[in-house]
């Protein structure tokens, strides 16, 4: 239940087995590459010259063919945010890398790529074309013949309605014009006007005063033959397009093969990569990087057939605390809690892994935040055909693994609440009557007990988080910091407590006063000792002040937990009223019961949906806030080694 400890290794042999190692270290997966530093034993060497180019130009090419493909193929149902990759077999996988063609495949697509944006580029010519030509359908002449002529303008023109009788009025001051109303359509009026050349000037000053748009035609012919031979022409294009989708969709196939061939040239730009990590002389290659102190035997083992190969092991030093990649090892039921833990931030290598201490409150919190057994159900169910049924990537398992432990918390949540889909325990039927014996209090009747529960369980978690920072300083040899600046405050939570207790009676006499003793001595402790540091007596007074301040905070941080019972009571309220809704629904003729089952359903979904997303996120924030902020600092580095990788595939 800690950070996996990690071994510094050196990696030393002779210059011909580089890439040979390389590969066996893929394959093994057990060792993180580090570039060589300033100050490695390998910094005098020599990096080597290797070419990435046609390596990466080959990775492009295929991920474009990919995602290319992607818009031809049929979806099937997955989680976006954790896609899981496809699974290959090991002799398909072999097979494609050896005999597939995919330049043959990239450069079809390529071309049929260019066809489609040229073809789309002609349609929507056309259908532009084809638009302004609707509005001119009912024009008297052929296209070519407006405009000036001889001794005749022919000039179409669109004016708005509300200036239809202002141009007739101007015009009508013009004895040679005759004005043609071809189409009216929404607020605009389209026209031909015809005119004598001579009066020209007089026509454009009532165009330009009326704002009128002079319309211009690229187009010969009558406009209803041209818009024959457009739609002609777009409903070939649109055919084309069409042809060379369907030629697409035939090359879906092959897309599971361009994956494997892009993960396979990722994997050989890795391989490279990693070769430009060494350091070489003439003969020999160093590689040195990072190794979990327990895989340390694998890894020789797995090396073995290289009889030259020299393996250097060292421990982390101090100064490398920070820098050293972390692993997080933990019991299975804990692994998928690590999923939060990620969320907020790795912990550094010299810490302490919140994992397993966070693990059991994350998933009571949850439960509290919904309460009812139902619910709880519902979750777990949800989360269980999930992990079986859809394909989702690692880090989407692990969160389903949460909501599924959640739910199961949540059924016995429910059960001491006595709650099941918004209905008591008492209102079941009389063969289920025993199961009012599991039931401690109801949230809806007895909303201060669950506020007392929601503290009493925060001020154990705070506990358990200052504890944590104990224990860090304690083992790092910190002593004082920890007997001085930790103990004090728990000396202050634990006498509150004993002091509260007593002077309400439910615990001995004694225990008030032992309590105020604890409280005193704590608060004391932090007063005279936290300016500890400085040797001016004022300074040291304000630090006191200060740190006693930060009573104020751990009162705010104990209080936060009441969140619990205001999510847990709006769960359960809402719950109710859903039931009330559709209860008072099946009392309609004829619908109701119908009526009835679609409030149940959707209202209670709706519910669950939200307060649990709702409860997650404060179910979060309590652990990043009031819990890691005792003791977590959080910002390490994730323990990568160097292994088979890929965006597509994974080899079965």
């Amino acid at each position: 239940m800690a950070v996996a400890e990690m071994r510094k290794v050196y990696l030393i042999a002779e210059k011909s087995l580089r890439d040979s190692i390389i590969t066996r270290l893929r394959e093994l997966a057990l060792f993180q590459v580090e570039p060589v530093d300033g100050k490695s034993l390998a910094s005098s060497l020599k990096p080597p010259q290797v070419q990435t180019d046609d390596l990466e130009k080959a990775i492009s090419h295929l991920g474009w063919t990919v995602d290319y493909l992607e818009q031809f193929e049929d979806r099937k149902p997955g989680l976006g945010l954790f896609p899981a990759k496809i699974m290959v077999r090991q002799e398909d996988y072999l097979h494609w890398i050896k005999n597939f063609d995919w330049e043959r495949t990239f450069q079809r697509c390529s071309e049929y790529k260019s066809s489609l944006e040229k073809l789309g580029e002609e349609k929507n010519n056309f259908s532009e074309r084809l638009h302004l030509l609707h509005h001119w359908e009912e024009l008297p002449l052929p296209l070519e013949k407006l405009g000036e002529g001889r001794y005749v303008s022919y000039q179409p023109g669109i004016v708005s309605r509300e200036d239809r009788s202002h141009l007739e009025r101007e015009l009508d001051n013009l004895k040679t014009t005759y004005l043609v109303i071809l189409k009216e359509e929404a607020n605009q009026l389209y026209f031909l006007l015809v005119y004598s050349k001579k009066d020209s000037e007089q026509v454009e000053s009532i165009f330009q005063k009326l704002r009128v748009e002079k319309v211009l035609f690229t187009e010969v012919g009558s406009p209803r033959t041209r818009i024959t031979e457009l739609k002609e022409t777009i409903a070939r294009i649109e055919k084309e397009i069409t042809d060379i989708e369907t030629e697409s969709r035939h090359l879906t196939g092959e897309r599971i093969k361009l994956m494997t061939l892009h993960d396979h040239f990722y994997n050989l730009l890795g391989e490279k990569k990693v070769a430009l990590d060494t350091r070489s002389s003439s003969y020999t290659f160093v590689l040195e990087g990072w190794l979990k102190k327990k895989d340390l035997s694998n890894l020789k083992k797995g090396l073995g057939e290289f009889s030259s190969l020299e393996i250097v092991v060292r421990s982390a030093g101090d100064k490398e605390g920070q820098k050293v990649p972390v692993a997080l090892s933990n019991p299975r039921i804990f692994k998928p809690f690590e999923v939060v833990t990620h969320l907020y931030g790795l912990p550094l290598y010299i810490e302490i892994d919140p994992t397993p201490f966070m693990a059991p409150f994350f998933a009571i919190f949850l439960a509290l935040c919904l309460t009812d057994g139902g619910y709880g159900v519902v979750l777990a169910l949800a989360a269980y055909i999930a992990l079986k049924k859809m394909r989702i990537g690692g880090e989407g398992r692990k969160l389903l693994w949460v909501l599924f432990i959640s739910g199961l918390v949540t059924i016995a949540v429910g059960a001491v609440t006595g709650g099941i889909f918004g209905i008591q325990f008492s209102e079941l039927p009389a063969f289920l009557s025993p199961l009012q014996r599991l039931v401690l209090f109801n949230p809806l009747t007895q909303p201060m007990v669950f506020l007392v529960i929601a503290l009493c369980i925060g001020i154990v978690h705070i506990l358990i988080g200052i504890s944590l920072e104990i224990w860090d300083h304690l083992r790092n040899g910190r002593i004082t910091p920890a007997l001085l600046d930790e103990v004090p405050w728990v000396l202050i939570i634990v006498g509150g407590v004993l002091f509260g207790l007593g002077r309400l009676g439910h615990l001995p006499g004694f225990s008030s006063t032992l309590g105020i003793i604890m409280l005193l001595g704590g608060a004391g402790t932090l007063f005279l000792f936290a300016g500890r540091s400085s040797k001016n007596l004022f300074i040291r007074f304000g630090k006191g002040v200060y740190e006693l301040y930060g009573l104020v905070g751990l009162f705010g941080d104990i209080l936060s937990y009441s969140r619990l019972l205001a999510l847990g009571l709006a769960t359960s309220v809402i719950a109710t009223v859903v039931n009330t809704i559709a209860k008072m629904a099946s009392e309609i003729p004829l619908m109701g019961p119908v009526l009835m089952v679609v409030i149940l359903i959707a209202g209670h979904m709706g519910n669950i949906g939200i307060n649990c997303l709702s409860g997650f996120i404060h179910t979060a924030r309590l652990q990043f806030v009031e819990f890691f902020g005792k003791f977590y600092l959080s910002g390490g580095e994730s323990f990568r080694p160097f292994r088979r990788e890929g965006k597509y595939i994974a080899l079965s």
